[in-house]
């Protein structure tokens, strides 16, 4: 692998530590009295991978950085560093200014060298005590002030033979003990290596003793073998006791012999054919392969300790290769339709029905690889929902509010498109829940609420949709507020009784705002009407509930997937549209007296008592249809974001797997529209936009002149 490619592997892995430090942070100073070990764990295993990372592919800067976070994480899981406000603070003020050295490093970039001076030098204010330090521990706890006192340690280390395989260098991990100590002595043993026609150059056949020197703890120690300490032997013993003033007690009594066989100096048989027939006490040590009892012992606990890090069953593919193959079965599917297509044309019942049972297999088994191929895009939004912990954080401090962010369904699927698409529409309204919706904490007493206001990010699955919640127990929406807004702008009609909904959805208007001030955060008017079309672009919805000083729900409605759908082909003069199944109601073919016309409304369906508007399509897209009464065509009933209406179509061809396909890039954006699909018969038919049909329909009242003929 070069190493361009491995500085992209180190970017991507970086990334996902760092998301997973802020994380683990916050959660450390949302409950600092109960601490969880296993998220220290998982904190302190992300800042050592970006070390380590760092380090193999040269950016020093950046292992240095982070070993001085590291340090202080060490502390905080031997708890002797109380966890505060102050202390999180800090760390994730590091944790800001390595994401950029990252950057800065891999691009070449200069980097402000006095603030990372001044980060360092705070982050070693609680590496080392220091006078009146109240985040450290007092001086009767045991930790040693001024030069600490060395510690020898005999370190055993055998590897599997397969360790290269894992992404593990032995000699990476002997270069890091070099950097926390003295290496007193080193013991490579080689006997293990085979002749040269037997060597296999991917096995690792050499096992290490070394003893070291160092002022660290042993948990420093530890800390270098944290990634292979449960599949590889490594033993680690404190034998400070046998090396005083530079000798070594054990070689003491020891016989010359005995003591160059252990260094490796002379051979088995050599000793042998020395001693001749004398037996001596080291015979045991020659006795290859065999370990002591005691770290057979000490390996087992190490194993069966509570906190044990999972081995990832994943592999990373590029997503340009997985976008392909969602491509290619995109094709499969239309190839497919049109086989289904070609069937009934066959005459000969024998073959014809040969044929359907063939297709009919064929059709099975495609849906069922792309159902699998989907699968492979979603990811969970928890990535996505921990990275608004931080946001919430540092506003609400800056505002003066006691805010808790609760989530859950974080575990909840998303297609990997709409993940990383949601994150600035979700931010957004995050914030504006804070600024315009929590109140602070003197406000809530006076309502008589709790003094912490409490938002509320849930994700779930129903009825084939992804839902995803943004709510608060703020102040709610005003109403009569933002009505009164509307009409200022010219969007309302005074004279007009809105319904709740219908005022909810002027927020999402260009250019109004309710903000009595212009913040830093909001009140500019710019940004919800930004945030639905976002969500619409994902063929997604958004609604909203609130009841004053109650709070307010945000709901979003987004498909499971957004390459392949389930579907209905209807026909409207010579044109075939495609409607998702996801947001058909029902169909129905209307009775002459169920036709009514409202002056003011346009025209009504009246199903069972239930007055439904109806859309002709044909004059929304300005085509010349089959039909125009009603009475002698279909309506198909949908359901939009605001309103249930019903679309007039000459026919109903049937239900379908419809592929999108974007249209924008070789034709132009037909709004009403997201794309196009390829039907069973070769033909172009435009997929239809539920929420750009509800615009055009009941908003604009402008028709789009359209051709998929040419």
């Amino acid at each position: 692998m070069s190493n361009d490619e491995l500085i992209q592997v180190f970017m991507e892995e970086s990334d996902e530590e760092i998301r997973d430090l802020e994380a683990g942070l916050i959660s450390l100073e949302e409950d600092p009295d109960n601490v969880d070990t296993d998220n220290i764990g998982r904190i302190f295993r992300a800042a050592h991978t970006i070390k380590g990372s760092a380090g193999m592919v040269g950016l020093e800067d950046v292992a240095d950085f982070t070993h001085n976070l590291e340090n202080i994480l060490d502390r905080v899981r031997n708890k002797e560093l109380k966890i505060t406000k102050n202390l999180i603070t800090s760390l994730l003020e590091a944790v800001d200014f390595l994401k950029g050295l990252i950057s800065a490093s891999i691009n070449n970039e200069s980097v402000d060298k006095a603030k990372m001076l001044s980060i360092t030098s705070r982050l070693k204010r609680f590496t080392y005590p220091g006078p009146g330090d109240k985040d450290l521990p007092s001086a009767g706890s045991g930790i040693i002030r001024g030069r600490s006192r060395e510690n020898v340690y005999a370190i055993s280390m055998k590897f599997r033979p397969d360790i290269f395989t894992t992404g593990q260098d032995p000699l990476m991990l002997i270069r890091e003990l070099y950097s926390i100590g003295e290496i007193i002595e080193t013991y490579p043993h080689t006997e293990g290596i085979p002749d040269f026609y037997n060597l296999d150059p991917t096995c690792c056949y050499v096992w290490w003793e070394i003893i070291i020197r160092t002022e660290q703890p042993l948990a420093s120690l530890k800390n270098v073998f944290i990634f292979v300490e449960d599949d590889n032997d490594i033993h680690i013993d404190d034998v400070t006791g046998r090396y005083l003033d530079g000798g070594n007690l054990d070689l003491a009594e020891k016989p010359i012999g005995e003591i160059l066989l252990e260094k490796g100096i002379i051979k088995e048989k050599d000793l042998v054919e020395a001693l001749k027939e004398h037996k001596t006490t080291g015979q045991q040590l020659v006795e290859k392969g065999k370990a002591p009892k005691d770290i057979v012992e000490n390996v087992a606990k190490i194993q069966t300790r509570s906190r044990k890090i999972a081995k990832s069953k994943t592999i990373r593919v590029d997503t340009e290769k997985l976008d392909k193959l969602v491509n290619l079965v995109g094709e499969m599917v239309i190839s497919v339709a049109r086989m289904v297509q070609f069937s009934t044309a066959i005459k000969d019942p024998l073959s014809s029905r040969a044929f359907e049972t063939s297709s009919a297999a064929l059709e099975r088994v495609s849906r069922e690889l792309q159902e699998q191929v989907m699968r492979v895009r979603m990811i969970p939004v928890e990535g996505t929902f921990n990275r608004f912990r931080r946001l919430v954080r540092d506003l609400a401090f800056e505002q003066g509010k006691n805010i808790d962010l609760k989530m859950s369904g974080t575990d909840t699927e998303l297609d990997k498109n709409v993940v990383e698409q949601i994150g600035d529409p979700l931010k957004h309204m995050i914030r504006n829940s804070i600024d315009h919706g929590i109140e602070t904490p003197e406000e809530r007493k006076k309502k008589g609420k709790a003094e912490v206001g409490t938002i509320w990010l849930k994700a779930y699955q129903e009825e084939g949709s992804i839902f995803i919640e943004i709510a608060d127990d703020g102040r709610g929406i005003d109403k009569e507020r933002l009505l009164a807004k509307a009409v200022e702008k010219g969007l309302a009609d005074p004279l007009h009784q809105y319904t709740e909904e219908e005022i909810f959805n002027f927020m999402f208007a260009p250019g109004l705002s309710t903000a009595e001030k212009v913040t830093e955060i909001s009140g500019r008017g710019v940004g919800m009407d930004v945030v639905k079309k976002n969500i619409e672009e994902l063929r997604g919805s958004i609604e909203v509930v609130s009841r004053k000083d109650v709070g307010t729900v945000f709901k979003i409605r987004f498909p499971l997937t957004l390459a392949i759908i389930d579907s209905m082909t209807v026909k409207v003069g010579s044109e075939v549209f495609t409607i998702p199944l996801s947001v058909i109601e029902k169909s129905l073919r209307p009775r002459r007296e169920e036709i009514k016309t409202v002056e003011g409304k346009g025209e009504l369906i009246d199903n069972r008592g239930e007055y439904i508007p109806l859309v002709r399509l044909y004059d929304l897209f300005n085509i010349t249809p089959e039909k125009t009464d009603p009475a002698d065509a279909f309506v198909v009933v949908l359901q939009g974001t605001a309103n249930r209406f019903g679309v007039l179509v000459d026919d109903i061809l049937g239900q379908s797997q419809a592929v999108i396909k974007s249209i924008d890039k070789n034709f132009r954006k037909i709004e009403g529209t997201s794309g196009a699909t390829i039907l069973g018969n070769g033909r172009v038919s435009l997929i239809l936009d539920i929420h750009g049909m509800e615009r055009l329909a009941f908003n604009d009242k402008r028709t789009i002149r359209i051709s998929t003929n040419a």
